[in-house]
């Protein structure tokens, strides 16, 4: 039996699924030694003392995701840097060695407390990866890892979401020692084992990861689903005859998953509200815009799945000011979507059928909702849906999946009938629900991406660099003052895109090094990657990748800038 066959029960979406109900939006909140240091990913040498939030308010966090409209909360326990938020006995490097609430503190705790008062549920994740712990890559780290599971899911009460994700082992730094430890994926986390342990103590928690078993992983950072997105899927191992897990998985497959997939694993899309998932003060004003989350909820929420909003307190211990007021204007847009009620039918058909809606009056609309009654599974493949108007029928809507739900935007349409044409279906029949709305139409445009970090007025943008191997060169005709420097990656080009880097400075001659390290998550999240380090003056640079994501001839970049003074 496969590891999803003994956690999910195939077509049929799990009890813990269903009842999840209008709960389609919560956070994922990011605070830890990343908070202080300004990365992304830890290497895992970072000082504990550093961690000392002194303004920390667990209520204030909970209470600004209640306000905007988010039904729970899943912490991040531990990130891969392997600093443990709560007092842990599997590892000293935990919250009792830092100055926070005078080494007696245990966050996770005061975090649980919190959503119980003002009705927020709990999930949990702990990373599995650990570039702090002596024992990673080795047999004897899985013991810690499940242990630290244990003492979650024994200790702070009910959770929702289980979280787990595909980031693991290879090149790391790992307590600054800069070894290479390699893991076999595909069962190091022996996940069989690690899973029960979640389902054991808390049958409740939907599991996630890349492949399930309960909710899936779509493949991006960027909170979307496939617009046909299926909720039933059959995750894949990039290994033929190996069996697929979280990091071990065709995770572009879960953007759309499949009409016929064995498993009912609906995506849940996952997106930051900042650039980073960490804080960062100087993305204070670069939050996701309304009309981006109005796009990203309708490629999550919309195309049958859930949405997950990464939020980060700042350095005192609190969500800033910009995201509070941000998380409020979501609520309303969350709200926006879910009225307008023009009209709602309801009806079953098998394949083939037509279902006709006599309104009985003319009326508007601009955004068609649906869901299937999924009891037997998943059922529709294809569907047409055409409006009366004057007289005369016209196609506005087409697609294939519909799952839990499906939200089909459309140009405001006026009609006085509609029908609805099921074209294929896996089932003999399909039941559906449907209703017209008309929602303010400027929650239906589009809005590009923020530029973010490259529109800050001490960012100074390159020409191409004169290419050396894998170095990218410059000389500068004046001197440049500079603290920093913005590499941004060309997303899906990873051949070439570096992951380790050097970062040198010419002055007077001499090339010295300004600084070195790690790009974080840039497959996931290929964000500008931002690098600062003490000011100096300098008649040139050269940025040289030390390891790459995959193999290339040249190092691959997309822009690249100086912050300079």
């Amino acid at each position: 039996m496969s590891i999803l066959e003994q956690f999910n029960q195939g077509r049929v979406p799990a009890e813990r699924i269903l009842r999840r109900g209008s709960h389609s939006c919560y956070a994922i909140l990011h605070f830890g030694l990343n908070t202080f240091t300004g990365k992304e990913w830890g290497y895992g040498d970072e000082d504990p003392a550093i961690f000392n939030p002194a303004a920390f308010d667990a209520e204030q966090i909970v209470c600004a995701c209640r306000d905007g409209g988010l039904s729970g909360i899943i912490l991040v326990c531990k990130h891969h840097d392997g600093f443990c938020l709560w007092p842990t006995k599997t590892t000293p490097y935990n919250i009792s060695r830092s100055p926070f609430r005078g080494g007696k503190g245990d966050l996770v705790r005061e975090v649980a407390d919190a959503c119980r008062k003002y009705g927020i549920e709990m999930g949990f994740y702990v990373s599995p990866w650990d570039r702090n712990h002596p024992d990673y890559g080795t047999p004897a780290y899985l013991d810690v890892y499940q242990e630290q599971l244990r003492e979650i899911y024994s200790g702070y009460g009910p959770a929702f979401e289980a979280w787990f994700d595909g980031a693991n082992g290879g090149d790391g730094f790992y307590g600054g020692a800069r070894e290479t430890r390699r893991i076999d994926p595909s069962v190091y986390y022996d996940w069989g084992h690690t899973w029960k342990i979640v389902r054991d103590l808390r049958p409740e928690a939907v599991i996630f990861s890349d492949i399930g078993p309960d909710v899936r992983w779509p493949g991006n950072e960027n909170g979307l689903a496939g617009r046909e997105a299926f909720g039933s899927y059959t995750p894949h191992a990039p290994v033929a005859g190996k069996e697929p897990a979280p990091g071990f998985a065709c995770c572009a497959e879960g953007e759309n998953g499949h009409a016929d997939g064995r498993f009912f694993i609906p995506p849940e899309c996952d997106v930051p509200l900042r650039p980073g998932w960490f804080y960062h003060p100087e993305q204070d004003a670069l939050l996701r815009s309304i009309p981006q989350l109005a796009q990203i909820y309708l490629r999550s929420v919309g195309c049958g799945g859930f949405l997950n909003l990464g939020i980060a307190p700042d350095r005192r211990g609190v969500l800033h000011e910009n995201d509070v007021r941000r998380l409020r204007k979501f609520r309303k847009m969350v709200e926006a979507f879910n009225s307008g009620n023009a009209a709602a039918m309801e009806f079953t058909l098998s394949a083939g059928e037509v279902a006709v809606e006599e309104f009985g009056r003319e009326i508007s609309f601009n955004l068609i909702d649906m869901a299937e009654d999924l009891s037997r599974g998943e059922s529709v493949t294809g569907y047409a849906i055409e409006v009366r108007h004057n007289g005369e029928w016209k196609e506005v809507v087409s697609g294939k999946a519909v799952g839990l739900r499906r939200m089909k935007p459309l140009p405001e349409t006026s009609g006085d009938a509609l029908r609805f044409r099921l074209e294929s279906a896996c089932n003999s029949t399909a039941a559906l629900t449907l209703v017209c709305r008309l929602v303010p139409g400027n929650l239906l445009q589009s809005d590009t991406a923020n530029a973010g970090l490259l529109n800050r007025e001490d960012y100074h943008e390159l020409h191409p660099g004169e290419k050396k191997g894998m170095s990218l060169e410059w000389r500068f005709a004046t001197p440049f003052s500079l603290h920093g420097f913005l590499f941004t990656p060309v997303p899906e080009h990873w051949a070439g895109t570096p992951d380790k880097f050097r970062f040198e400075i010419l002055t007077g001659g001499t090339w010295r090094t300004a600084a070195e390290g790690e790009f974080a998550n840039l497959r996931a999240n290929p964000i500008p990657q931002q690098v600062l380090f003490p000011q100096a003056s300098a008649d040139g640079c050269r940025l040289t990748a030390l390891h790459c994501l995959e193999p290339g001839e040249a190092l691959v970049c997309g822009s690249f800038g100086l912050l300079i003074d």
